[in-house]
């Protein structure tokens, strides 16, 4: 993969070897991790990673990093450090224990930038809620819950041609025809209603208007 972008913090060594081994990535380092969210790691180019060596940090609250939307590597030297100070890896970020094949290195990243734009395709924003489609979930304000595979579609179908009638979502999701009477559609819309009411407090999330039906805005 090419026209990576390596933002590396916590050790010049590190970033010094990468430049002198000339991998012809774009190289950026800083001694320590500044939270700032103006800074051009938070307005990353495409193929940005980061690549941070946690316990060379003088950072008291390393936890707020992760408030950054960046595929990352740890290296670490204490395999547990990131289990001590309560921090959880994103699906797009990984640790390696030091000391590593450095060639090796090139094939991780690569596999990590694959993994997180698989990551970041999966992810759908409809109005306040994040859909992850690949884990089958719902997301908002930290409250997430599971979707069956049927409420999956009939959200992605409704968010794609907001307005569609019973029989259209039948044919889509079920592949009913459009003749055949089912209750199918009316079950699965009442168990989604509860879901979203239940965890989201959200009356309105589908609604309905002359016997269409819309995702409310």
């Amino acid at each position: 993969m090419n026209n990576i972008n390596l933002h590396i913090s916590g050790s010049r060594i590190f970033y010094n070897l990468i430049n002198e081994l000339e991998f012809n990535y774009s190289l950026s380092f800083q001694e320590f991790l500044i939270l700032d969210k103006n800074r051009d790691i938070n307005n990353k180019k495409e193929n940005t990673v980061r690549i941070v060596f946690p316990e060379e940090l003088k950072l008291l609250e390393i936890k707020f990093f992760f408030l950054e939307d960046v595929p990352t590597i740890f290296f670490l030297r204490d395999k547990n450090f990131l289990l001590r100070n309560k921090i959880k890896l994103l699906d797009f970020h990984v640790n390696l224990l030091l000391p590593i094949d450095i060639l090796s290195f090139r094939e991780i990243l690569n596999i990590l930038l694959t993994k997180y734009h698989f990551f970041k395709k999966s992810k759908i924003m409809i109005n306040n809620y994040e859909i992850d489609s690949n884990q089958r979930l719902i997301k908002k304000d930290g409250v997430k819950t599971k979707l069956t595979e049927k409420e999956m579609k009939l959200i992605l179908f409704l968010n794609e041609s907001n307005g569609l009638n019973k029989s259209i979502l039948l044919e889509k999701i079920w592949s009913h025809n459009s003749e055949l009477e089912t209750h199918a559609f009316e079950t699965h819309l009442h168990r989604l209603r509860k879901k979203i009411l239940k965890f989201f407090k959200d009356k309105n999330f589908i609604i309905e208007k002359n016997s269409f039906y819309f995702l409310s805005k």
